[in-house]
């Protein structure tokens, strides 16, 4: 779904991704995990084109990317963010259908689509027309994962998606999100600072570190044979128990 080669990005003098040459293969669930500021996060937004490389190139279903195409490119990638990242002056249906009203879906297909979407997601109908001010933070990522869905995209890539939801509407979005994946078949990309929710969700486990891949595979690996010392003290810090 994506390949990169040689890409990297500074902020300045820092430089936040290290050049990476890598793939994410269409149809797997793949995982970034490290701590804050360690590059995961950098090369979602990449990968999205929110912000461009410093180097390197990047295809995107075999097409590569540049300024000219990446926004119809965009149209193909659902992108969720903590709490959803909704404008607050629309309702939540306004919210979900705006692309699509905008490359000139008819209402009917719109609202279509919205309905298919709340009954995926399991929000409930009367959050549609509220305000996210109005709903709760548990039915504002559900929204936002309607939004991202609502083009029925290649891939959907999520940075941190619950990680501002208590541990028990946490639990609830995480299970329904994995139906989500499995019933749509989806290839998704995920941001997380948490093993649990990388175990639960991910195929292959991409752990970064001072923006570089340090270590990949199942998080069984990772735990039971960690690369080196910076991977053994994350696993660690987490408590995560040994098999």
């Amino acid at each position: 779904m994506f390949a990169l080669d040689n890409v990297s990005k500074s902020f300045g003098s820092l430089q936040v991704l290290k050049p990476t040459t890598m793939e994410f293969r269409t149809g797997e669930s793949t995982v970034l995990i490290g701590p804050s500021g360690c590059g995961k996060s950098t090369l979602l937004r990449v990968l999205v084109g929110l912000v461009g490389a410093d180097t390197g190139t990047i295809q995107f279903d075999g097409v590569p990317i540049t300024p000219k195409n990446i926004q119809q490119l965009r149209q193909r990638m659902g992108y969720v963010i903590q709490d959803g990242g909704l404008f607050p002056h629309l309702t939540s249906r306004q919210n979900v259908g705006l692309l699509a009203t905008r490359l000139g879906w008819d209402a009917d297909r719109v609202r279509n689509r919205i309905e298919e979407l709340a009954e995926l997601t399991r929000l409930p109908r009367v959050a549609l027309d509220r305000y996210p001010s109005q709903i709760s933070g548990g039915q504002r990522q559900r929204v936002g994962i309607m939004r991202a869905l609502m083009l029925d995209p290649a891939v959907i890539l999520l940075d941190e998606p619950m990680g501002a939801l208590d541990p028990l509407v946490r639990f609830d979005l995480q299970e329904d999100l994995l139906k989500i994946f499995r019933t749509l078949k989806k290839t998704s990309i995920m941001v997380t600072h948490d093993m649990g929710e990388a175990s639960f969700f991910g195929d292959r486990v991409l752990m970064l570190g001072e923006g570089e891949v340090v270590q990949e595979g199942r998080l069984e690996d990772l735990i039971q044979n960690p690369a080196n010392e910076y991977v053994a003290r994350f696993i660690n810090a987490q408590r995560i128990p040994q098999s």
